[in-house]
Formats: structure tokens, sequence, C-alpha cells
């Protein structure tokens, strides 16, 4: 279990990856600083500090991280270790899990959501392929 007393600080203006507006990334995405996605992404999203989803960020994903902070376009289940904001405008198709969450007025909201103390609840494993486009079959 996490000692309440050694809190983390996350921080979503330190930005380690921006996955851009006009990018496309198909599978997994990893990093131990801040992700903001302003493109499109397609797989599982992991952050050890923050994944910030831009207003023109279209993910279908699941996304882990110690704060999620939403803008744009989610579909996909979202695991927040500390923290979970979903901003006015977004979009988001999912299962929230986090011991902290803020939904603004007008968001797009379909899925449950768990809400328990940090350290009561576990990130959910990888199971199955990653989605994504269907394979080109032989000609």
């Amino acid at each position: 279990m996490l000692d309440a007393s050694k809190k983390r600080n996350y921080s979503e203006t330190k930005v380690v990856t921006i996955i851009g507006h006009g990018t496309t990334v198909v599978g997994e995405v990893k990093s131990q600083g801040t992700i903001r996605v302003e493109g499109v992404v397609s797989g599982r999203i992991h952050s050890d500090d923050t994944i910030v989803v831009h207003e023109t960020g279209k993910v279908k994903a699941d996304l882990v991280a110690g704060q999620v902070v939403i803008s744009g376009e989610v579909e996909g289940n979202v695991f927040a270790h500390d923290r979970l904001e979903v901003n006015a405008k977004a979009r988001l198709i999912g299962d929230i899990t986090a011991p902290r969450v803020g939904i603004a007025e007008g968001v797009l909201f379909e899925g449950t959501c768990t809400m328990r103390p940090p350290g009561e609840i576990k990130p959910p494993t990888p199971s199955g392929p990653i989605p994504g486009p269907a394979p080109k079959a032989a000609i």
C-alpha cells in the first residue's frame, strides 16, 4: 500500500512527449514524464506522470497515469493514481478509476466511475491485442 505521507507531485506543464496535431500513433506509448496528445493515438498510453489530451486530441486507447487531464476525445478506460480532470466540451467513452475526479459541465461521459483512496486500487494490466486497424488481407 502507498504511504500517504509520500505524496507524489505531478506536472501537466512539464511535457516531455508531444504527439502533435496531424500525427497518428498506433500501438503503445510509455513515458516517465508528461505526455501531451494533440493528434491521434490508438492503442495504450502509460505515463508515470501526467497524460494531457488536448482539445485537438483523439484517443482510442486505455490511459494509465498519475493524473489525466482530458479536453479532447477519449474512447477507452482511464486509470489515474491521483486525479482525473475532464474539461468542458470533452468527450469520454469508457470506465474511469481515480481517487479524485472532476468533470466539467457540458462533458459527454458514458461509462462507470470508481473512486477509492490512493493505494486501494490497482491499475489494469494490459491484456489482449492493442486495438488498431485490421490487418490487410493477402491478395
